[in-house]
């Protein structure tokens, strides 16, 4: 990836943190964002910087400051390690090329936020990976699922009232709580019943005589509530992560991705959410097993083996990562051992469930995929899967979410 590639990505995460700061409570005023050789040197002179090597000579890395209202309604300046751990922890969770200054060893450094190119293949973030063999480092779960506070007087967006919802029916159903109203509708609009029903959670599951009625996306509640989730990567479990799926699309793919996984070697968590991220966006959450368009755009492209004439519309995209063109059913049907019935009827890989997915474990092994999911480089994978970095917001969204209900 190109550096202005890298700036363009870390400036869009920049404005996402001073969103979370707001809605902290935080005022912020912009520090420093640019070094020349000659700054940085000034820096590590002064005891500063403790290095050459700063991510501020390649505009990626700024300091921010962050002010807490006083009770007299003035501005008072924090650099206290736990006051911004909240922010550090959500600029973490965003993607796992992210570092917080509050979390290095040698100093703590609290207004820094930095990328680091690769994808965070080095460095302490909880979402980087450890280890070549695909083993990441032991998460959380829950970090990251929500991005701002649920309950009364917060943001309550719609996802994290949906995720909310659906975390609190879990722990009904699981004997921790009574939701009195009976089962939350889990449609992401907050109302008086969510609100009953988190108090209810936080009087018996955490033992608060006075409930806030919040939860936080970095915690207690949040996390407590994520203790219910199943172990296994179940329909409950995808119903969370593909909240736009149907219930009956999610019962009938659950079981069929988790055979396909195990077939493909797509055995650690960190590849299983990466899997997860990459068929989720290309299926638009399972509501698409072919592509909308009608494949003309693919007519007379060679490289498909699109000669013959309708070719393009005849072996359109189809799959969780959609097959495309002649030579690529023809490729896969030969290692099914179906390729004459495939070339006939190239219809059965979206209107068949079971070759529907696996379609896509075939594509994620042929393609090496796993390796670029053991160095959690999103980017790439995208790049190998469709070809550029078409929704890659949608795929990062997807993939933080698998990440937090997987424990990554």
């Amino acid at each position: 990836m190109s550096l202005i590639r890298e700036q363009s990505i870390f400036l869009t995460q920049v404005c996402e943190l001073l969103k979370k700061a707001s809605e902290l409570g935080f005022a912020v005023s912009g520090g420093e964002l640019y070094r020349t050789p000659e700054q940085q040197a000034l820096h590590v002179k002064n005891g500063r910087s403790q290095t050459m090597n700063s991510q501020h000579m390649k505009r990626l890395a700024i300091d921010l400051n962050f002010f807490r209202e006083d009770a007299d309604g003035s501005a008072q300046l924090t650099y206290d390690v736990e006051d911004l751990r909240p922010l550090g922890a959500y600029w973490e969770s965003m993607d796992p090329a992210n570092r917080w200054g509050g979390n290095w060893s040698s100093f703590k450094d609290t207004p820094h936020f930095e990328r680091r190119e690769g994808g965070g293949a080095s460095g302490t973030s909880q979402a980087a990976s450890s280890s070549a063999t695909g083993a990441a480092k032991p998460g959380r779960r829950g970090l990251g699922l929500t991005l701002g506070a649920v309950g009364a007087q917060c943001a309550n967006q719609r996802d994290d009232v949906e995720s909310v919802q659906r975390l609190l029916n879990l722990c009904a159903a699981s004997g921790r709580m009574v939701i009195d109203e009976g089962t939350l509708k889990t449609d992401g609009a907050y109302g008086q019943k969510t609100l009953n029903a988190i108090m209810a959670f936080q009087r018996t599951a955490l033992g608060n005589s006075a409930p806030s009625g919040k939860v936080e996306p970095f915690g207690a509640t949040l996390f407590s509530l994520c203790e219910s989730i199943p172990g296994d990567i179940d329909s409950t479990v995808m119903g969370l992560l593909f909240m736009r799926a149907a219930a009956a699309d999610v019962a009938e793919f659950a079981e069929r991705i988790n055979k396909v996984m195990a077939n493909r070697q797509i055995d650690s968590p960190l590849r299983q959410a990466h899997f997860l991220a990459q068929i989720g966006h290309e299926s638009g959450e399972f509501r698409f097993r072919a592509e909308i368009a009608n494949g003309e755009a693919y007519q007379g492209r060679a490289d498909l083996g699109n000669l013959q004439p309708g070719d393009g519309q005849r072996y359109k995209g189809r799959g969780l990562i959609q097959l495309t063109g002649r030579a690529n059913y023809s490729e896969y049907g030969r290692a099914i051992g179906r390729e004459a019935e495939l070339l006939a009827q190239p219809e059965l890989v979206a209107s068949d469930t079971e070759m529907c997915v696996d379609v896509a474990g075939w594509f994620w092994a042929k393609r090496g995929l796993n390796r670029f999911a053991d160095a959690d480089d999103l980017t790439t994978l995208t790049q190998r899967i469709n070809g550029g970095s078409n929704g890659l917001d949608d795929r990062r969204r997807l993939l933080r979410r698998s990440k937090a209900l997987l424990g990554v």
